[in-house]
């Protein structure tokens, strides 16, 4: 039997190490879960993202040789010379696209009758309210009108909207933003589906062992309850808020800690605001990056995980992972947040640090209330977050062909 010929063009490399976001762990866990599924696998990347060498077998790595961005028509040029070329060897079945990034190839994909599937995640509507909800001042304003406005409105209308339309099926990663995607983008309903990122619960899944070890390593005391926020430092997730809700609760209840694992551009003002002196003490603990080998033993180490995010998430797999790993959760409602989380967890609203700080001392006082929200949760992404939810998803994915023109 023929292999299926797929194609991921994607602004992230699929191998491990290169990289880091959620398109980035999007790309990396789907080319792996596309490979085990037998299909001959082509992901797509600008120049100069992944680096030469060996990939797995079954998976090619082919660059696109142009330093634009997927809203400029020297990507689209240089993105239909590399489906042209592709195609006089071995034309795909399927296209998979994150976002727009396939934009320029779809006259070559109408040639070769294959069919061409939108993954969405977080999409420029979304950015308008990130941007916005910044404006503080007449300064920052004037800014947003000037700069972020015209900038976004072109990506949006001109690149965004058309590709979507285009594609044969737009596959949104939440509930949530597959209604925006049909209310406001007016992509019609029979061509939208929603699959949920997913993470390796065998992998991510709670354990007394690694649990003993994490603790042992961080230096974590028997009885000290363990606040844990992940990813990236930068404001949009919320950190800043994390820390002003700790600081609110520190003393009336000592025997807790926060940790932050990741890094990015507000590390050194993350710092600041948590002061030295719960630093020096140890009650604020910055890991840095952290390897994904070592997640799991981070994730098992704590006792309560913060998803304080100010911004929609499309849906994070940070609070996937740390639900698999049988972790109570207290996150905000925006974007993906509540259809992930569901009745496992707590949902306030955003950039709150007074409620978020009364939830997190429920918590923390309540060590039978943590644990029947833990199991509930590893059960919750064990449903409906797990590979094999994807890999059934995913097969029927491959089945999809190019529909009739539109009119």
């Amino acid at each position: 039997m023929k292999k299926q010929r797929v194609w991921l063009v994607t602004p992230c490399s699929p191998l491990p190490g290169e990289g880091w976001g959620g398109v980035k762990t999007h790309s990396e866990t789907l080319s792996r879960l596309l490979v085990s599924l037998g299909t001959e696998l082509t992901v797509i990347v600008p120049d100069g993202i992944s680096k030469p060498g060996p990939a797995p077998a079954g998976l090619t790595v082919e660059n696109v040789h142009s330093g634009a961005h997927p809203h400029k028509e020297s990507w689209r040029r240089a993105m239909r010379l590399t489906a042209e070329r592709l195609c006089r060897t071995a034309p795909p079945d399927i296209v998979f696209s994150q976002g727009y990034y396939a934009a320029g190839c779809e006259p070559v994909l109408k040639e070769t009758g294959a069919a061409l599937a939108a993954f969405v995640h977080n999409f420029h509507l979304i950015h308008f309210y990130k941007l916005f909800s910044e404006v503080n001042s007449p300064r920052s304003f004037a800014s947003y009108i000037a700069r972020s406005l015209p900038g976004l409105t072109h990506k949006m209308f001109c690149a965004e909207i058309p590709f979507l339309h285009k594609a044969d099926l737009v596959i949104s990663v939440s509930e949530h933003n597959a209604r925006l995607l049909e209310r406001f983008y007016r992509i019609p309903k029979a061509r939208l589906s929603v699959l949920h990122n997913w993470v390796d619960t065998d992998f991510f899944g709670p354990s007394r062992q690694r649990r003993d070890e994490g603790r042992k390593k961080l230096g974590l005391a028997p009885g000290q309850v363990c606040f844990l926020v992940t990813g990236s430092l930068w404001r949009p997730k919320g950190f800043h808020v994390a820390i002003k809700a700790f600081k609110l609760l520190a003393e009336r209840a000592p025997d807790t800690v926060l940790i932050l694992a990741g890094s990015g551009p507000e590390e050194k003002a993350l710092k600041a605001l948590s002061g030295p002196g719960l630093i020096n003490n140890g009650r604020i603990k910055f890991l840095g990056e952290i390897a994904l080998a070592e997640l799991p033993s981070v994730y098992n180490s704590a006792d309560i995980f913060l998803m304080p995010s100010i911004h929609p998430e499309g849906l994070a797999y940070t609070l996937i992972e740390a639900m698999a790993c049988g972790l109570p959760a207290i996150a905000t409602t925006l974007g993906g947040n509540i259809e992930t989380l569901g009745d496992c967890g707590i949902l306030i609203k955003p950039s709150k640090p007074e409620d978020l700080s009364s939830c997190m001392l429920d918590l923390a006082l309540n060590p039978g209330k943590r644990s029947a929200m833990g199991t509930q949760a590893a059960e919750r992404a064990l449903r409906l977050f797990s590979i094999d939810m994807a890999r059934e998803k995913v097969n029927g994915l491959l089945d999809y062909r190019r529909l009739p023109e539109k009119n």
